[in-house]
């Protein structure tokens, strides 16, 4: 630590520096008040000074009394030396300012302890500073990223729109979320969650101007304030963020992807509060998610209404459950070769109060954002599986009821276990029990989905590769998980008899698949032309409305007892 001596006798002032010198301080010395006064206003002078009190130009009483009255900076302790030793001269010296005080001829010794409780003092002092500091960031920015917090965020803002309301500019407020970040925080970790937002904020930081501000709102939510913009800059900077978060992100060796769904409001036109336009923004962000994700989407007035109806549908989707107004319809399959029904799938659908019966896009990627997916898809597989044991018991054919797993639920530790209470709870036995994941859900960790789908299989369920041929994996992919169907997307079937690159996909579908001993599925099969083809390329099964729209339990009943006439017509024509 530095230490000034102020002392005008020489002698003196060269004993000081030799006895502090060899206590290990750095020592600065001046010959009088101004020249100390000098020396310990610099931004990198000393803050412990000895002051002898009686100096020429400005004596060291003084100069405590100026510290105290005009000192801007740093805390500097200072200690008088002084021959003066009666009570009130040395109350006298403390009431101007002076910290602590040693009397000439000074003791070694006694100087050394009085250092030593200066230094301790603005040693704690320092760290008084520095935790306060720490307080303060904590308050403003978020701790994992670094970034401004929804607090500071907010301010900003306000002080944005605060200058945009004089000088005329145009302000943009754009809302990120991330692309189903809880999947893969759920299935990798926390740990490995906080890494990829940390590396996305990087990424982010590093694709918006000096001027700008990104924020950190919680979860994976991040908020920018774009000063000063033209009509075209949002469009470019939301642009420039995805194609930013496009590149893959190696986290513990691992190669992850990871998208964004972004919204876009703009000051004044969207709105001229803080709250109205992240509000806004909310909403745009939103219908980014609805038209696909990894997009972004910029605010309109008619969202306001969506907003609305997407807050209403949250609020009675937690309700409905309680109130038993989640329903089941089913719509059968058929095996090509026999003509029977092997099963059929579970498909879920809402008897709202109000709007009547809701189909699962109006309120199924509501359910996914905001997690109410997991106990809706814990019901649905309690239901049907109580169904289908109800089927059987009534005496019908025994076959298989398909239910669609949320990538969420599959990523779940306890997924095994809820598949396994649903079976026990209804008494049907696990092989009338088909699991539907999507190839995307699975490859976001394959891993672990291996071992999960292992852990299933094991109980005597089946597994069925749903919606296939739109991810990114590929049927070699699939030699290392346990399934057993794999389903063709409708998207492939819809023109497979007038568009060949369709009909080419769905070939190799199930050339491939039926090397692997998989069974093939072919979803949206609509017409008998459809059909007849598909059963030319030896597709195992169909499913779609040429079959049976989906129908409530009721009417599978009826249909199990009376037949379906398209598929009685094919069955007596291809007899």
């Amino acid at each position: 630590m530095r230490v000034l001596i102020a002392e005008d006798d020489p002698v003196s002032r060269r004993v000081l520096q030799a006895t502090l010198l060899k206590w290990g301080y750095e020592v600065d010395v001046v010959c009088d008040g101004q020249e100390a006064l000098e020396s310990l206003q610099r931004e990198d002078g000393p803050r412990l000074a000895v002051l002898d009190w009686m100096m020429p130009k400005m004596d060291g009483l003084a100069v405590c009394q100026w510290l105290r009255m005009h000192n801007e900076g740093p805390y500097i302790y200072t200690i008088l030396l002084t021959a003066k030793s009666q009570r009130d001269d040395l109350l006298k010296g403390l009431s101007a300012g002076a910290d602590d005080y040693v009397i000439k001829p000074f003791d070694p010794g006694e100087l050394q302890l009085r250092l030593r409780a200066g230094k301790r003092v603005l040693d704690l002092q320092a760290e008084l500073i520095s935790a306060r500091e720490s307080v303060r960031i904590q308050a403003i920015r978020d701790p994992l990223t670094g970034l401004p917090n929804r607090l500071l965020f907010s301010d900003r803002l306000f002080n944005k729109l605060a200058q945009a309301e004089r000088s005329g500019d145009q302000i943009a407020v754009m809302f990120l979320d991330l692309d189903h970040f809880k999947v893969i925080n759920d299935s990798l970790g926390h740990n490995v969650g906080d890494e990829l937002l940390k590396t996305v904020a990087n990424r982010l930081s590093a694709n918006i101007r000096a001027s700008d501000t990104l924020a950190r709102m919680g979860g994976d939510e991040f908020t920018f304030i774009l000063g000063d913009v033209s009509d075209e800059y949002p469009i470019v900077a939301a642009q420039r963020v995805l194609a930013a978060l496009s590149e893959p992100i190696i986290i513990e060796g691992r190669e992850l992807f990871i998208s964004g769904s972004i919204g876009i409001s703009v000051y004044p036109n969207d709105g001229t509060d803080a709250e109205t336009l992240v509000r806004n923004a909310d909403a745009a962000m939103y219908r980014a998610k609805e038209r696909g994700r990894n997009a972004y989407h910029m605010f309109t007035q008619d969202l306001n209404a969506i907003a609305v109806e997407r807050v209403n549908i949250v609020s009675g989707l937690r309700r409905a459950l309680e109130r038993e107004e989640l329903v089941l319809h089913y719509q059968m399959r058929m095996n090509l070769k026999t003509g029977v029904t092997p099963g059929v799938e579970a498909l879920i659908r809402w008897q709202h109060p109000e709007s009547g019966l809701l189909y699962p896009m109006s309120f199924i990627p509501l359910a996914e954002d905001t997690g109410l997916i997991e106990p809706i898809t814990e019901w649905v597989l309690k239901a049907a599986c109580q169904q289908n044991k109800a089927w059987q018991d009534s005496g019908y054919n025994k076959m298989d009821v398909g239910v669609n797993i949320s990538p969420r639920l599959l990523h779940r530790s306890d997924l095994v276990h809820t598949v396994e209470n649903a079976l026990t709870l209804s008494g049907l036995e696990a092989k009338y029990l088909n699991l539907e994941l999507t190839e995307t859900a699975i490859m976001q960790n394959p891993d672990q989905a291996v071992v999960t789908l292992t852990d299933l299989k094991s109980m005597g369920v089946s597994i069925s590769i749903d919606d296939f041929g739109v991810g990114y994996s590929s049927l070699g992919n699939l030699r290392r998980l346990p399934i057993d169907f794999v389903k063709i997307d409708s998207s492939f079937v819809r023109q497979i008899t007038t568009n060949k690159d369709d009909a080419s996909i769905a070939a190799a579908i199930v050339a491939m698949a039926h090397s692997m001993n998989l069974n093939v599925i072919a979803e949206g099969v609509e017409t008998l032309d459809q059909l007849n083809f598909l059963k030319s390329l030896k597709c195992d099964e169909i499913q779609g409305y040429f079959i049976s729209r989906p129908v409530s339990a009721h009417e599978v009943v009826h249909l199990l007892k009376e037949g379906n006439p398209p598929l009685t017509h094919w069955m007596s024509i291809a007899a």
